[in-house]
């Protein structure tokens, strides 16, 4: 008889080991995105989904549990004000963006927030990405995100995917995006499998949300293409298959583009590394309302007050 297999050791003694998924699944809860090794984020997600049931619950002993697992400790003041000696130091760090502010308590979040959010969806409300292998001792990497939240990377990432193969529709038939009924024709089955199980818990408007999406990406391909057509030295070969020739989501001129690479002045924000590093990262302070949209080649951004004629 196998004893003591019911979760990962980790490397670490039981103390040690419960503590760090306390620290995991409060991190997890409060930023609904964080990044880890990959054992790490499948035990934290398993424990996540836990303490979520417990919030859908609503009872005396569910908020006990939950209160008794979660970090930090919802009696204590936070660090920050007791290790302060001023009120402006105290404000100060507030307000600092780059400053991180733990909450005092995350059972307002998960009983009200939370249970409202997943309160149709019968469980799987952690979605794990895997990011890569960590540079040093090779640790495979992953990102742990809660589903149908603001940090969904699989919301944005699937709709610029659908916005992308919405364009050999569009030159098949020549309509337009708004005309692609709920059923995704002309998408991959696997691809409408996908954008099923990602809407299947939606509201209206985040389906409409989702189409706008898909609708900017589509542009933004277009524009672009327009944009570099001159720019790249053509060096197509008339020997090319027809699975490689030109189309709508390949340059027209100039040589085919590889998995991972982008044009001179593109923002790497446009790739699925940069979305996923651009949702872990925060906003810096004074920078909230900046424009972040793509430039291409030939345009800069100008400073506040100073007009294109002026330049």
């Amino acid at each position: 008889m196998k004893h003591g297999i019911n979760q990962r050791k980790l490397g670490r003694m039981p103390a040690h080991r419960i503590a760090l998924l306390r620290n995991l699944v409060s991190a997890l809860l409060h930023h609904e995105t964080i990044k880890t090794t990959l054992p790490k984020a499948k035990e934290a997600a398993r424990m996540a989904e836990k303490i979520i049931t417990l919030g859908k619950k609503g009872t005396n002993p569910s908020r006990s549990k939950a209160m008794a697992y979660l970090m930090p400790p919802h009696n204590s003041p936070s660090p920050i004000a007791s290790s302060s000696s001023s009120s402006s130091s105290l404000l100060e760090a507030e307000n600092d963006d780059e400053h991180f502010v733990p909450p005092k308590s995350l059972l307002p979040k998960l009983f009200d927030e939370l249970s409202l959010r997943y309160a149709e969806r019968p469980g799987g409300y952690t979605r794990i990405h895997k990011f890569g292998r960590r540079q040093g001792d090779n640790a495979p990497h992953a990102i742990v995100t809660l589903v149908d939240g603001p940090r969904d990377l699989k919301f944005e990432m699937l709709a610029r995917e659908v916005g992308k193969s919405s364009l050999d529709l569009l030159e098949q038939k020549g309509g337009k995006l708004e005309e692609v009924g709920e059923g995704w024709e002309g998408l991959k089955p696997r691809t409408r499998l996908q954008v099923e199980k990602v809407l299947k818990y939606k509201s209206e408007g985040e389906r409409r949300e989702f189409k706008v999406k898909a609708k900017e990406f589509a542009d933004y391909i277009q524009a672009e293409e327009s944009a570099y057509g001159g720019v790249r030295s053509p060096n197509v070969s008339p020997d090319t298959p027809a699975y490689r020739r030109p189309g709508m989501n390949t340059p027209k001129t100039g040589r085919l583009l590889h998995a991972g690479e982008r044009l001179s002045g593109v923002s790497t924000h446009t790739t699925g590394l940069g979305l996923a590093r651009g949702a872990l990262a925060r906003t810096p302070r004074g920078r909230q309302n900046v424009d972040k949209s793509p430039r291409f080649w030939g345009q800069a951004r100008l400073p506040e007050g100073v007009s294109a004629e002026v330049v």
